[in-house]
């Protein structure tokens, strides 16, 4: 299914690198919104079942790693613990059921518990449901605290299609961490409370077991932190390839403490980060993973187009490839973001 530009497959599990920007050119975020907004992702994922693979949550912007597996049917219990623990005691909308009268449909059964069922299911296992609903709490809590009226968001989000094997989730992991090194916010991510990365080193146990399943279950943590930590440090000691624009990198020192650690970056892996091909290549993996897509969903593409993907630039990428092709102006400007993502 292609929403926009944005493909979805609804009949497997998929991971996507999700992307929203807010509205104003000014910062919104401080501390306490970006703890909120963590919050209710966490809470919001819960409920939808989706796993979250990564995060960062910048002063102006958000990026989201997200497996989100198809849901078809729950059984009741299943379906009515999520519908309280998502809820709680707080007040249910006018739109939807309260607790009690959900649970009472449920026991009843009947024609209108498997309308409620259909009901409540469509709001899982469906990536534009999730950001959708996820978005509009975070703008009902900004809006009653700061007495803001109106939409925060500068316009629908964007999403890449990410294929779920170690080497790209693990570089897009890293790209999501670096986010605010690259702003200059921080010299080292774990210093940056709003990621992925430093929650895992925080001792968050959902983000410890993230990555161990980035590395696809075959580590403990403390393996999988190691490999990652080599990736991402290697990863942010390099520019992003900018002329006279290598801000924002980790130092040669940290990355030669980690190394010292035990790891060993290859040359091919030390990726030059804030490509476009992570936020605008609507499709991001290995050229087979590409080719199956493209194959299953051909009605998407042109019908003059004959090739799946290509290979990312400068052999830098190891195997990656993306489907959409950007040729022109590839790495972004540091200077927009740095502007817009101070403290």
């Amino acid at each position: 299914m292609q929403l926009r530009g944005r493909l979805l497959l609804s009949d497997q599990s998929a991971v996507y690198h999700v992307m929203s920007r807010t509205a104003y050119s000014s910062l919104l975020f401080g501390n306490e919104e970006k703890e909120t907004f963590m919050r209710m992702l966490f809470h919001q994922a819960a409920f939808a079942g989706f796993e979250v693979l990564g995060y960062c949550i910048m002063g102006n912007h958000i990026h989201l790693l997200l497996r989100v597996p198809p849901v078809d049917s729950l059984p009741d219990e299943v379906l009515l613990q999520r519908y309280k623990q998502y809820y709680g005691s707080q007040k249910t909308p006018q739109s939807t059921y309260s607790v009690e009268e959900f649970e009472r449909i449920l026991q009843a059964g009947g024609g209108e518990a498997v309308a409620a069922r259909r009901r409540i299911i469509s709001r899982m296992g469906d990536l534009p449901a999730f950001m959708r609903e996820l978005k509009q709490r975070f703008t009902i809590w900004y809006n009653h605290k700061h007495g803001n009226k109106g939409t925060i968001w500068a316009a629908r989000y964007k999403s890449l299609l990410v294929e779920d094997s170690l080497e790209s989730l693990t570089k897009v992991a890293a790209y999501l961490d670096l986010n605010p090194v690259r702003a200059e916010l921080v010299d080292d991510p774990k210093d940056y409370r709003w990621c992925g990365y430093a929650a895992a080193m925080g001792g968050n146990r959902l983000m410890r077991s993230a990555l161990i399943e980035i590395f696809g279950q075959k580590h403990s943590f403390a393996q999988a932190l190691k490999s990652y930590r080599v990736i991402l440090y290697g990863k942010g000691c390099l520019g992003k390839g900018t002329l006279n624009s290598d801000q924002g990198r980790i130092s040669a020192e940290k990355l030669e403490a980690v190394l010292r650690e035990g790891g060993r970056v290859p040359a091919h892996e030390l990726l030059r980060l804030r490509i476009r091909y992570f936020s605008d290549g609507m499709v991001l993996g290995s050229k087979s993973f590409l080719e199956s897509v493209f194959r299953e969903h051909r009605f998407v593409f042109g019908a003059k187009r004959s090739k799946a993907g290509i290979a990312l630039p400068e052999g830098a990428w190891g195997q990656l490839h993306a489907m959409r092709d950007i040729k022109k102006n590839v790495y972004s400007s540091l200077n927009y973001e740095k502007q817009r993502d101070r403290p």
